[in-house]
């Protein structure tokens, strides 16, 4: 059983400047819920317990945010605020938070690193921090269904245009797994291929169920151009073992480091949000007139 969740949340925002230097990208809100929350729900609601959270110097916040506030609590409860009371309280909703400091930027391998403790013995998945899902069933969950029947690994993502399968992990497919369309053999891994040398259009898009073994295949890999650790050279290596699967999952993606990206989401959660729903469609209809 999968119980364990890691969520990478380094970087520095230099897209979302100047607002990241104040706040970490991972906390705007999407209406009036952080980024991170809805992966930390999602991960939850797939059936994690225990979530460690990898953040960089300058991200305390995120510390403190999934932290207890008595404090505040108890002022709502004086003022009889249960609304207020009820979202503070649905923040953890009962797992149980560990946090990790990766203290310079030397890629996504390196971030692991700093949960291997956490991680033991036990499989988990893992999620950057900037890539929001909305799915009927949550895609980590998806994942972990994938895992569960089998694969030594599973690597979410999704099929992208020709014209951007340049700017993520490009997986080589192999044969159908446990008869399902969307999971498949992941015989390599290609790191932004050009659309001509890309062997499909499957792009790795930030959740994956591993094992400890990723650690060993980590500590075979060596720093990129840019002096930092990938986890798509490690995962490469699995991959040489067999058994891996790439699934495409469920769910529209939003890429949360972008700011167009960052647009999407808003609205499309405000859509769908009760307080926010009838206003915004109203708006889009009257604003669509003027472009």
């Amino acid at each position: 059983m999968v119980k364990k969740g890691v969520i990478l949340c380094g970087g520095q925002g230099t897209r979302f400047l100047p607002v990241t230097k104040a706040l970490p990208k991972e906390m705007l809100p999407v209406v009036d819920t952080p980024v991170l929350q809805y992966i930390v729900d999602e991960m939850i609601d797939s059936g994690i317990t225990d979530i460690c959270i990898v953040i960089s110097p300058g991200k305390e916040e995120i510390v403190r945010y999934f932290s207890p506030d008595d404090k505040l609590e108890t002022s709502l409860r004086n003022k009889g605020d249960e609304k207020g009371l009820a979202s503070l309280q649905n923040i953890n909703k009962g797992a149980r938070f560990f946090f990790a400091v990766q203290k310079s930027p030397k890629g996504m391998a390196d971030a692991l690193l700093t949960a291997k403790d956490f991680i033991g013995d036990d499989p988990f998945v893992l999620s950057t921090g900037d890539d929001l899902v909305r799915a009927e069933t949550p895609v980590s969950k998806q994942l972990i269904d994938a895992f569960e029947q089998g694969a030594s690994a599973v690597i979410g993502g999704q099929t992208v245009p020709d014209d951007k399968i340049h700017l993520y992990g490009c997986a080589d497919l192999g044969e159908k797994l446990y008869g399902n369309y969307r999971a498949h053999v992941c015989k390599t891994l290609i790191e932004k291929p050009k659309k001509e040398d890309a062997p499909s259009n499957f792009a790795a898009l930030g959740r994956y169920v591993l094992t400890p073994a990723i650690f060993e295949k980590i500590s075979q890999i060596t720093p990129d151009k840019k002096g930092e650790l990938q986890v798509t050279d490690a995962l490469k290596l699995l991959c040489d073992e067999g058994k891996v699967c790439a699934y495409d999952f469920e769910g529209y993606r939003y890429d949360m480091g972008s700011k167009a990206g960052a647009v999407k989401a808003i609205i499309s959660y405000a859509l769908v949000h009760p307080d926010t729903s009838e206003e915004t469609k109203t708006y889009i209809k009257n604003i669509s007139k003027d472009v």
